[in-house]
């Protein structure tokens, strides 16, 4: 009986120790998500920069229509500006370094592991991981969860250089 206790939690420290690297693994595919973001935010830059083109070229001496359309496009450029800065700020806050919580040699000598017999060892040990995996996990959520809400402000920026792209158009026909 007390041979497959300890079997147990050997197999519970074990899969802890695993998870404990995964939440590593997982926050590093993060934060390549993160970077592959940023880089197309560096190409979205190249199709913004060609909205603002026109902007100098604009008057208001047209029909009702157009300086309607003029103003809807200065619009949307402006609000195509702020959301495009807005992303890269957002990105780049999030690969700000995280405090992930670490199962140090400090917190292992706190703990006394050394001087307890091995079963009473294997259950401080199993603590301390699900202590720490527990946090992290929690840590890595909520940053995968503020990434999600970075791509939709990515394509509420992307709908709008659309919409002024194609009020660019508009103004062109029109002229």
């Amino acid at each position: 009986m007390n041979e497959r206790i300890n079997s147990g939690s050997r197999e519970e420290l074990e899969s802890l120790r695993i998870e404990y690297q995964n939440l590593f693994d997982r926050s590093n595919k993060l934060d390549n998500k993160v970077y592959i973001s940023v880089t197309f935010l560096g190409f979205m830059f190249v199709f913004i920069t060609s909205l603002f083109g026109s902007i100098p070229q604009l008057t208001f001496q047209g029909t009702k229509l157009q300086n309607a359309l003029t103003i809807a496009y200065v619009l949307t450029a402006i609000a195509v500006a702020v959301t495009y800065v807005w992303n890269l700020i957002y990105f780049m806050r999030l690969l700000a370094p995280e405090g992930i919580l670490r199962l140090d040699p400090d917190k292992i000598a706190r703990e006394k592991l050394d001087k307890c017999e091995a079963r009473k060892a294997e259950e401080k040990l199993i603590a301390l991981y699900r202590e720490i995996v527990n946090a992290d996990l929690e840590k890595l959520h909520k940053r995968c969860d503020r990434f999600v809400r970075g791509l939709r402000l990515v394509i509420v920026t992307l709908v709008l250089s659309f919409l002024t792209y194609a009020l660019q158009i508009l103004l062109r026909l029109l002229s």
